[in-house]
This record gives C-alpha cells, structure tokens and sequence, in this order.
C-alpha cells in the first residue's frame, strides 16, 4: 500500500468513527442523544417536565441538545486530533509567518 493510499485510509477510519460518535446533554431529566453534526437522534423527556411550561420545558430541551451537541463535538475533535498531527496531513504542516 502506498504513502497516499495509507493516509486516505486513515481517513476515511477516522471518519467512519467521527460519524458513529453520539454526544449525550441532560437537563432538568431531560435526556438528548445528538450526532457530531447536533442532529437528534434521541430524546427522553421525564413525566415531571410536563408539568412545566412550554418556554421552560422547550428551554430544557435546548440546554440539553447545546449540552449534547458539546460532548460531540470533544469527541469529535479529540478524534481528529489524531489525523491533525499526521505529517502527512495539511493541519499538521506550520503555517507561513505573517508580517
């Protein structure tokens, strides 16, 4: 296997794991599974939160999704970090010096 073909590869592992990451947020009982991307792939919503008004319960929910969306996102990035310090990659190579 080449050079290149070694580093897609690595790529495209990469991606493979970022895609299956699930960031999970709480919030008042409320419990949201989100994807790297912030899209709701799960969401629990406690019986007592029905009782609260809808500005609130929808605040909660919106605490709980910025919650989960966040623990993606360090997952995320911790995983890219892998392929950041690649030498064979762009992010990994120092930028030019500015005047």
């Amino acid at each position: 296997m080449t050079r290149t073909e070694e580093f897609s590869s690595k790529v495209r592992r990469i991606q493979d794991e970022i895609d299956m990451i699930r960031g999970n947020g709480t919030s008042n009982g409320i419990v949201m599974t989100v994807s790297p991307t912030g899209r709701i792939v799960g969401l629990e919503i406690p019986p007592h939160a029905y009782d609260l008004s809808p500005r609130v319960l929808a605040d909660h929910i919106a605490n709980a999704h910025a919650s989960a969306y966040a623990d993606a996102d360090e997952r995320a990035r911790n995983i890219r970090a892998e392929l950041a310090e690649d030498p064979r990659s762009v992010a990994s190579c120092p930028r030019p010096k500015t005047r």
